[in-house]
């Protein structure tokens, strides 16, 4: 049976994409005097919810509707 779902890692074809694009987030939102998932204790309530809000501005920057997350309960 395959593997619907593909592991993503460094052998990716667009892992280096994905690595420019997160980053250029994180630069964003530290410019803007946001707080990034890392800058907080991991698995706390501030920590879950400045993960959604990263979700979200990835999802804009690779040109989603963010609002298309609602489905993922974020």
């Amino acid at each position: 049976i395959m593997n619907k779902h593909r592991r993503v890692g460094p052998e990716h074809p667009l892992f280096q994409e994905m690595v420019a694009l997160t980053s250029t987030v994180r630069i964003m939102r530290r410019a803007r005097g946001r707080k990034n998932p890392e800058d907080v204790a991991f698995a706390s309530p501030e920590w879950n919810t400045l993960s959604a809000e990263f979700m979200r501005d990835v999802c804009k920057a690779m040109g989603g509707d963010p609002d298309e997350l609602q489905r993922l309960d974020l």
